[in-house]
């Protein structure tokens, strides 16, 4: 390892290891952030931060200025996590923050609390160490990852703290993520005629046209690319208007998860999918659309707005200059290769991509353990993912504005 970097991330590991526990000791679901926005607001004045902004929906953005005339990297991560479960299947409390075994353990551990307490250390020990770079490095702790990505879809249609480059703190294994695939939640609905069961010709069965439907879902195409192969699109869920067996229904809504890669924009699909429907001629008294899902959401600090189910795609190439510089740059400093790997799961890259920010992805989290009850972090990798934070924001904040 670089030895700079190594002292300073050996001085420094019992302080993150302890910021990590007491982060994840705070119960902190999607859109009940407020305590644990509160600990961090804290944490990055205590750090010294030359300006710390919360945004109107609670999402917190901390700036250590650099020194002039480099580029802007923002180190992301999300405040929120998925609810525990039967916390009885869990062998250590899930808010416990429980440091034992060489692991931190509990609910957001992996994701992305682990990695969230390197990133509010990183751009300060680069400042204390006399590494302070060129470009300005901001913090991003947003709300409501888990459910919409919504913290970071507001900040982005506002076009508010964007910066040149991104981290993105989902789990890696201290490797190097170039891309994950997107997300979005299309719905079909079916509207017809109810009526009593025994009496179908009085009505319009909204099922006669879902079972034209199934058929044309299996001919749509799907779009690819180089880096995740085709994209993937299964049946989920499906709702009746109607909840007696013996009645034929006004509606039926068909939920459609799809997985999006290359050119399998929200647009796109929507037409994919009007394609599909229109293929199914037309059924006397039974209409179908299809949509996109939005929800109404509340944030915790009172904003009433909309989230999207699901997160747009986001690839880079593996000889793109900035995917080239920062593997070299945590190489060098870790001192053995990483690897460049592909996220199986959504994250917030699609929405700063589309900005034009230079995504990438790196944390000690594992994958694995992402939503499980045995979520947890090494501290052993914590360490290094440490001195590969330090090597890679130093890089790419001093590459020349």
């Amino acid at each position: 390892m670089n030895e700079q970097m190594k002292a300073i991330a050996a001085k420094y590991k019992d302080e993150i290891v302890r910021t990590a526990s007491e982060l994840i000791q705070i119960n902190s679901q999607s859109l009940h952030e407020g305590e644990v926005a509160g600990y961090i607001r804290k944490k990055m004045e205590d750090l010294g931060y030359d300006e710390v902004v919360v945004d109107r929906y609670g999402s917190i953005f901390g700036t250590v200025k650099g020194s002039g005339g480099g580029c802007s990297v923002t180190l992301n991560c999300h405040m929120d996590v998925v609810d525990a479960g039967d916390e009885s299947r869990w062998k250590r409390p899930p808010y416990g923050g429980v440091v034992e075994e060489g692991r931190i353990w509990g609910r957001g551990a992996s994701d992305t609390k682990g990695t969230m307490a390197i990133q509010l250390y990183t751009p300060v020990l680069l400042r204390e160490a006399g590494l302070l770079p060129k470009g300005d490095v901001v913090t991003s702790c947003v709300i409501a990852e888990e459910i919409a990505g919504f913290g970071t879809m507001a900040q982005t249609r506002e076009n508010r703290m964007l910066t040149d480059y991104a981290i993105i703190g989902e789990a890696t294994e201290n490797n190097l993520s170039i891309g994950s695939r997107g997300r979005c939640c299309a719905y079909i609905t079916i509207s017809g005629k109810s009526c009593h069961a025994s009496r179908p010709d009085l009505g319009s069965n909204p099922f006669d046209f879902l079972k034209r439907l199934l058929p044309e879902l299996d001919k749509v195409e799907m779009g690819s690319d180089e880096l995740f192969g085709k994209s993937s699109m299964c049946a989920t869920k499906i709702e009746s208007s109607e909840k007696g067996t013996n009645v034929i229904p006004n509606e039926l809504v068909l939920y459609l998860d799809y997985r999006q890669t290359g050119g399998d924009t929200e647009d796109v699909v929507r037409a994919k999918l009007q394609a599909a429907l229109d293929r199914c001629g037309e059924i006397p008294g039974v209409t179908a659309r299809v949509d996109i899902l939005y929800f109404p959401l509340t944030t915790y600090t009172g904003v009433e707005d909309r989230g999207y189910q699901g997160e747009y795609p986001f690839s880079a190439r593996a000889d793109d200059p900035h995917v080239v510089q920062a593997k070299a740059a945590i190489e060098a400093a870790v001192g053995h290769p990483i690897q460049l790997k592909t996220w199986d799961l959504a994250t917030d890259t699609g929405h700063l991509t589309a900005k034009g920010v230079k995504c990438l992805g790196y944390s000690p989290a594992e994958e694995r353990l992402c939503h499980t009850v045995e979520d947890s972090i090494s501290i052993e990798m914590m360490e290094e993912g440490i001195v590969g934070y330090l090597a890679v924001t130093a890089a790419l904040a001093n590459n020349p504005k």
